[in-house]
C-alpha cells in the first residue's frame, strides 16, 4: 500500500535528502473511538458484552402474540401455509414409488411412511420458502409505494409553489396596471 502523503506538523524538511523526516510515532488505541479518558462510552464506563443469555432474556411472549400485527407478516404466513399445503398434498399423492406386488405389509407401510415424511419435508420447506419470498415481496412493494408517495408529495409541493408564484405575478401585473392608469 502507498504511504500517507499528508505532512505531519512534527516533520520538518531534511536538507540532505529533500524529503520529510518520519514523525514520532504514537501507539494508536485498538478502538479509534476511544475518548481521552480511556472509555468509548460517552456516559462513562465500559459497555457490557452481549451474550446469548442476554439475547434470550430480551425475547418476550408478547412478541409472539403480536407478530401477526406487523406489516406483511399475515399475508406472508397465509401464502406460506397455502403453498406448503398444496405442495405437501401433491407430493403425498404423487411422490412415492409403489412397491412391487409383495405379501409383506411392512414394506408397504415403510414405503408409505417414507412418502408421507418426504411430503411433510417438502411442505415445511415450501412454507418457509414461500413465506420468506412473500414477506420480501410485500416489503419491496411497500418501499416502492412509499417512494412513490414521497415523489407525489414533492410534485404537489412544487406545483403549489409554482401556482403561488404565478398568482403573485398576476397580482403584481394587476397592481402595476392600476398604478399606470
Amino acid at each position: 500500500m502507498a504511504d500517507d502523503t499528508r505532512q505531519s506538523p512534527h516533520s520538518a524538511p531534511n536538507p540532505e535528502i529533500g524529503s520529510y523526516r518520519m514523525p514520532v510515532t504514537q501507539i494508536a488505541p485498538d478502538n479509534a473511538n476511544v475518548l481521552p479518558g480511556g472509555s468509548s462510552n460517552t456516559a462513562g464506563g465500559k459497555t457490557k458484552e452481549a451474550s446469548i443469555i442476554d439475547a434470550i432474556k430480551s425475547i418476550h411472549l408478547a412478541d409472539f402474540k403480536e407478530v401477526h400485527k406487523k406489516p406483511c407478516v399475515r399475508d406472508a404466513l397465509m401464502t406460506g401455509i397455502g403453498a406448503g399445503f398444496g405442495i405437501g398434498g401433491v407430493r403425498t399423492i404423487l411422490g412415492g414409488k409403489l412397491p412391487h406386488l409383495t405379501y409383506n405389509t411392512s414394506i408397504i407401510l415403510l414405503t408409505w411412511t417414507a412418502t408421507v415424511l418426504g411430503a411433510c419435508n417438502w411442505a415445511v420447506g415450501t412454507f418457509c420458502f414461500g413465506s420468506f419470498l412473500m414477506y420480501e415481496y410485500c416489503q419491496r412493494k411497500r418501499y416502492l409505494e412509499m417512494q412513490g408517495m414521497k415523489r407525489a408529495v414533492e410534485v404537489m409541493d412544487r406545483k403549489k409553489t409554482e401556482k403561488q408564484i404565478q398568482a403573485e405575478a398576476v397580482k403584481t401585473a394587476r397592481r402595476n396596471a392600476r398604478e399606470q392608469s
